[in-house]
């Protein structure tokens, strides 16, 4: 039982069940925990298992960037509160220019 958690076999997501995670993140990008809750309605998974699987998973796919997080020391891609990546000042000055902010 290479998947399974005490006991209870772990049933494979679906392309379908991942699909409505990322719509919904999307929809409540300020606000994962209601995303998860309204997936769990949907697909019938508990909020937990859900979020359990977007941070293990698909949060980990850069093909599902939703948004990121970003200052002068680092960039975070699916998370609001993470170490992140090391950004270039240089990137970080061009974005802020995009949206208008001067440093």
């Amino acid at each position: 039982m290479a998947n399974s958690r005490k006991g209870k076999k772990l049933k494979p997501w679906t392309s379908n069940e991942e699909d409505r995670l990322i719509k919904n993140v999307q929809k409540h990008v300020l606000c994962l925990k209601k995303a998860f809750e309204q997936t769990s309605v949907e697909i019938q998974r508990s909020p937990k298992a859900i979020a359990a699987h977007w941070y293990t998973h698909t949060s980990r796919d850069q093909k599902h960037v939703l948004f990121l997080t970003m200052s002068g020391k680092h960039v975070a891609f699916n998370r609001k509160n993470s170490k992140g990546q090391a950004s270039s000042l240089p990137l970080f000055k061009k974005v802020l220019a995009f949206f208008g902010v001067s440093c």
